[in-house]
């Protein structure tokens, strides 16, 4: 009877701590999408998701968050704002996310992540108002 009992506990230990283990390996981070494994095609897609869920306090109003659209419309009276209060830098670290996470990731605007980068980042060189809608040649 001690034999059964004691084999019954060292299972029942085993089964736990397994349950453990794939219950850990499951784990997504929503605010640290970085971190994820990105395994599979459809993970990367998710982290490249959450990615853009992030939000700052300096970046306030429309430009706040960049969207699976890859759309942002600035114009030229709004680019000094833009630019100097946060909702570049903002807008750089969402996009490094997003192409740490999934390098091949497209916008709906059939723009990749470095088309959109590199509009953001000479619009503020320059100070002049962009837009991303952009239309890739078929």
């Amino acid at each position: 009877m001690k034999i059964v009992r004691t084999s019954f506990h060292i299972c029942f230990s085993l089964g736990i701590f397994f349950l453990m283990l794939l219950n850990h390996a499951n784990a997504e981070y929503r605010n640290y999408p970085t971190m994820n494994d990105n395994l599979s095609p459809f993970e990367g897609w998710r982290s490249a998701y959450f990615c853009m869920l992030n939000h700052s306090s300096a970046c306030t109003g429309q430009y706040t968050k960049l969207s699976l659209a890859g759309y942002l419309n600035v114009s030229n009276t709004e680019i000094n704002n833009f630019c100097q209060k946060g909702c570049y830098d903002h807008t750089l670290l969402v996009l490094k996310c997003i192409q740490d996470v999934k390098r091949d990731f497209i916008f709906a605007t059939k723009a990749n992540v470095s088309v959109v980068k590199n509009m953001t980042v000479k619009a503020c060189a320059n100070l002049q108002g962009f837009s991303t809608n952009y239309t890739a040649n078929a």
